[in-house]
């Protein structure tokens, strides 16, 4: 709790009573120079009528949901708990709250009986994608004149994370030319880890033709083979995160709609039973990019995504000898050259899917033709493209690429 201090009115009546105690003392006014007292120390006396001992209350803030999508809205729950021995005078309670969330929330915190509780809750709004922490929650005491006024700020936590727009895609998955199914995934053996647990010990009712001599031998006990399981399969999503490569302003920023493609994809990609490996600039630093991630952890790294100044090669060479059944590459359309590496290691049998941002129309420029030779490289490396302009959404830019009739080798 902070010392009390004299607001503005309180101030003004503190000078006021100096200038009328000076003024009637020169001009001989000894009533007068009492007023002047009375108004200088009304201030003095509000400031120590409100000295007390800070309240300790125990504050509990939840987010609900913690992850919200962009232009969508959620709630915050502050729960405040008196855990002192005194009750709690009425506060001003101030949450304080970025701009991009919503008004700062304010409410009058009645008087709390010892051990007592109070629940109160307010809106935010999904306006922009990122990670905010609301808070600290401020309690100020005034006195009944406004002279004075204290503050108390509430430790606590709480995050809220707005999620990029995340647009719902067809339900078809992504398929093989001339295949009734998805694309087959090419089995994966690790050389380390789940795969090297081939064998386990006999139990009784299994059938003798699973016997593995070999370990049964190794071991001087029956060992049998373990079912074989399918492998999972997998998605790498690549997002081209340069700075350079990217133009206009916010929602309508060909980087804006890059990152909001990349999460419509995981999300789609994911309901379908993918692991993912995100491939950023973010996750590349971090050394994340090769762990499969959770569908959580993909979105909130897309949440918290930047254009940086950062080279596009670190993050194409970490994607290169990732294998999986898809790759889905959202890039701008800046120095094609550098794509050619990544696109022609794409594994055999696997589905390359690449959108090629033509990122001067989102800034309203007229095209320079890199888009299309950008798709020109990944197509003729058997990839699957198209080429987006501003205004161009994102369901259908998935539906006309995935429905490409182009031989993937």
């Amino acid at each position: 709790m902070t010392p009390p201090r004299l607001t503005t009115r309180g101030r003004t009546f503190l000078a006021l009573g100096v200038v009328v105690v000076g003024a009637a003392a020169l001009l001989g006014f000894p009533d007068v120079t009492r007023i002047g007292v009375l108004l200088a120390l009304l201030p003095v006396l509000a400031a120590a009528s409100i000295w007390r001992r800070a309240p300790r209350l125990e504050l509990r803030r939840t987010v609900v949901p913690a992850q919200v999508q962009r232009g969508d809205s959620g709630h915050v729950e502050l729960v405040l708990h008196n855990v002192g021995r005194h009750a709690t005078l009425p506060h001003l309670a101030e949450e304080r709250l970025d701009p991009r969330l919503g008004a700062p929330a304010r409410f009058v915190l009645p008087r709390m009986a010892p051990g007592e509780r109070r629940t109160v809750s307010y809106g935010v709004e999904g306006r922009v994608r990122g990670t905010y922490r609301p808070g600290p929650l401020t309690l100020t005491l005034t006195d009944p004149f406004g002279l004075a006024c204290s503050r108390t700020e509430l430790p606590g936590s709480g995050e809220v994370v707005v999620l990029p727009r995340i647009v719902a895609l067809d339900g078809a998955g992504v398929r093989r030319q001339g295949g009734a199914g998805e694309w087959p995934v090419p089995h994966m053996v690790a050389t380390q880890g789940e795969d090297d647990v081939s064998t386990r010990n006999y139990q009784l009712g299994d059938d003798l033709r699973r016997i593995h001599w070999p370990a049964t031998a190794h071991r001087a006990e029956l060992m049998v083979r373990q079912e074989e399981q399918p492998a999972r399969r997998r998605a790498v999503l690549v997002l081209d995160s340069r700075r350079l490569g990217h133009r206009g302003q916010g929602d309508a920023s060909s980087f804006e709609w890059a990152v909001s493609a990349l999460a419509s994809a995981a999300v789609h990609l994911a309901g379908r039973g993918y692991g993912l490996h995100l491939v950023s600039t973010e996750t590349v630093r971090e050394g994340r990019a090769a762990t499969v991630l959770s569908l959580g952890s993909v979105l909130r790294y897309l949440a918290l995504a930047l254009p940086e100044a950062a080279d596009l090669e670190p993050v194409l060479r970490t994607a290169r000898p990732l294998t999986a059944g898809v790759v889905v590459a959202v890039m701008s359309d800046g120095d094609p050259a550098a794509l050619q590496p990544f696109v022609r290691a794409r594994p055999g049998g696997t589905v390359g899917v690449m959108l090629v941002l033509d990122a001067p129309g989102f800034a309203g420029a007229p095209a320079d033709g890199g888009a299309e030779r950008a798709a020109a490289v990944a197509r003729a490396a058997g990839w699957r493209t198209h080429v987006v302009t501003a205004g161009t959404d994102v369901a259908s830019a998935w539906r006309r690429v995935t429905a490409s009739r182009q031989v993937v080798r």
